[in-house]
């Protein structure tokens, strides 16, 4: 992510905000008054956001998915589990074969980092901005436990008190817009990782439903889009199949 000065290289079309006013506002723009400040989330997204967008040759590849059985699975468990902790566990068991998506791009001589553990970052809003929360080692855990470790963490992200454990170490993320009714959507990599997969907006009683669209952003350097596909068919067919915690 990138902001401020510290960011990617290159004119911004923003002079520094010091000195005379009418030179620090873009171009062909009435000067205003009305300058909001960022918040420390916000200056940290931007920077990340601008990093991927200028140094990662993402594609992104979008599939159905029918969420029938998963939800059906779901409605047993008390408490309600989220649907984004047992997306992320199914996430994390397809990375134990697709590897490579677990992995970071390295320069110098050009290679790829793969991890050895799946630490699947899920993005979270709170009143402060998007943040994320880190399931660690999601493909060992149960459903319970992905529910148990996901609601505590979201609790503490939006009472501004996550622990340093709650947001380090992610290598790959998922993005739920679906919530807010978006049906599909280009997810931005946060770098160093290799993939992202955003879902969409599903419908919760099955007759009633159509299926859903998950859309995975990937970095090209480090798997082509067969490899990718081939992962994004695995998620597919766990969600469909209910994902059972227990199996691998």
């Amino acid at each position: 992510m990138g902001s401020g000065s510290d960011g990617a290289g290159g004119d911004s079309g923003v002079t520094d905000t010091e000195g005379d006013p009418a030179t620090r506002y873009p171009a062909g723009i009435p000067g205003s008054q009305d300058v909001r400040p960022l918040t420390l989330i916000r200056r940290v997204v931007a920077r990340r956001m601008t990093q991927a967008a200028l140094t990662i040759p993402a594609v992104t590849l979008h599939r159905e998915v029918r969420f029938a059985r998963l939800l059906e699975r779901r409605r047993a468990m008390d408490p309600l589990p989220s649907v984004d902790a047992l997306v992320a566990g199914a996430v994390a068991r397809s990375l134990v074969t697709y590897e490579l998506l677990n992995g970071s791009w390295m320069e110098n001589p050009p290679a790829v980092l793969v991890h050895p553990e799946r630490n699947v970052a899920v993005a979270v809003e709170t009143t402060q901005g998007l943040t994320i929360v880190v399931l660690r080692e999601a493909d060992r855990r149960s459903e319970v436990e992905l529910a148990d470790v996901f609601q505590a963490m979201v609790e503490r992200a939006r009472a501004g008190r996550s622990e340093a454990a709650d947001v380090e170490g992610a290598t790959f993320t998922i993005t739920n817009l679906g919530a807010l009714g978006i049906d599909g959507f280009t997810p931005i990599i946060t770098p160093p990782q290799t993939g992202v997969l955003g879902i969409g907006a599903f419908r919760a009683l099955p007759a009633l439903g159509r299926p859903a669209t998950l859309s995975l952003s990937f970095d090209h350097r480090v798997v082509d889009g067969a490899y990718a596909a081939r992962f994004l068919g695995d998620v597919v067919d766990r969600i469909e199949d209910g994902f059972d915690g227990r199996q691998p």
